[in-house]
């Protein structure tokens, strides 16, 4: 009888607790895809925390989602539904990071990311995508 009565409480348990705990991103390269998923799927708050805390980050950042979300809801779709081509990566030192890329629905458009490690820890310095090293 004991046994009868744990076994759903087990299962809901179980069920209830979810699978397993998100991975964060912690390479160079996790950072970038992570970043970039973030951005194509309009998950701006997520993508945020990958970003390089200064004020010029923050603003281009900011107007970078104001003009992305008032995009068509088709095209953001599209862009949701697009997968990341990476076209090439390089390291300028050890602790900076390029990251040149496109995704499935814009292929033409090639886009640079600047990685740099601070702490032992990798963010998007946004600003370098905008100052014309594209």
């Amino acid at each position: 009888m004991l046994k009868r009565s744990f076994l759903p409480l087990l299962l809901i348990t179980l069920v209830s607790c979810g699978g397993p705990a998100k991975k964060e991103p912690t390479t160079d390269m996790e950072v970038a895809r992570a970043f970039v998923r973030n951005i194509l799927d309009n998950k701006f708050d997520e993508a945020e925390k990958y970003l390089l805390k200064d004020q010029t980050n923050a603003d281009l950042f900011n107007r970078f989602k104001q003009q992305y979300s008032a995009q068509r809801k088709e095209q953001l779709e599209k862009y949701k539904d697009a997968d990341i081509i990476v076209n090439e990566t390089s390291y300028v030192t050890d602790s900076i990071f390029i990251f040149n890329y496109s995704n499935s629905y814009a292929l033409a458009n090639k886009n640079k990311l600047k990685l740099v490690r601070i702490g032992g820890k990798w963010l998007v310095d946004f600003q370098y995508t905008f100052s014309g090293n594209m």
